[in-house]
């Protein structure tokens, strides 16, 4: 399958990449590609669309730039966005949460092959590392629900720490629910943002939470 990085576009987003970035996205793609005939990485609807993913995970850096902490990308997958901010923000360190072991060694062998040394996968549940790991900034792209899904992120977020979410359009049906099942975890929406995203017909809307000090 045909792939070419939407440098343009990310660079747009994230700031301008350096030939070994580039590189290394472009080499990420085609991994993602490649073993999704395998294993399924991303929806078999959405192959053709890895350019639109890797634009979508760069924008997370639009709306909330890490600088040179530490994140985690809880549900990976294949590792979106977590493994591009790795790429895009060398100085940052990533750990990839994913709890399907085939997704798990994938990540694995992407982050030996790219040599991401600032890269840490780590084969876990999201209700099973709370409490044992905390993180001072924490993002989760598709993983459903808010009211379901929201208090397991926030108990692994750092206190003092950030939560961002990557929502779509239907977002302000959860306002609310999303505020009162925050306030129970001792958190609260600090903003919320909607960034266009370049070249494609869509944006991304991102909340981000912030847990309060203990």
């Amino acid at each position: 399958m045909d792939f070419s990085l939407p440098r343009v576009e990310i660079e747009s987003l994230a700031g301008a990449l350096s030939p070994e970035q580039a590189t290394l996205l472009e080499s990420y793609g085609r991994a993602v590609l490649e073993a999704s005939s395998r294993v399924n990485l991303i929806s078999r609807k959405s192959l053709s669309s890895m350019p639109e993913h890797l634009i979508d995970s760069a924008a997370l850096l639009a709306f909330s730039d890490p600088a040179d902490g530490v994140v985690a990308d809880l549900g990976t997958g294949a590792g979106l966005p977590g493994m591009v901010v790795a790429i895009l923000r060398p100085e940052v360190r990533v750990a990839l949460v994913e709890a399907r072991r085939s997704k798990v060694v994938f990540l694995k062998d992407a982050q030996r092959r790219l040599g991401l040394s600032n890269v840490e996968v780590l084969h876990e549940r999201i209700e099973d590392i709370a409490g044992k790991r905390d993180f001072p900034y924490v993002t989760a792209r598709a993983l459903g629900d808010v009211e379901a899904v929201l208090p397991g992120c926030l108990r692994l977020v750092s206190p003092g720490g950030r939560l961002v979410l990557f929502k779509g359009p239907g977002w302000a049906d959860e306002v609310s629910t999303a505020e009162a099942t925050a306030a129970r975890e001792g958190a609260e929406i600090a903003r919320t943002e909607t960034v266009r995203l370049p070249g494609l017909d869509r944006s991304t809307t991102f909340v981000e939470f912030h847990v309060k000090q203990t």
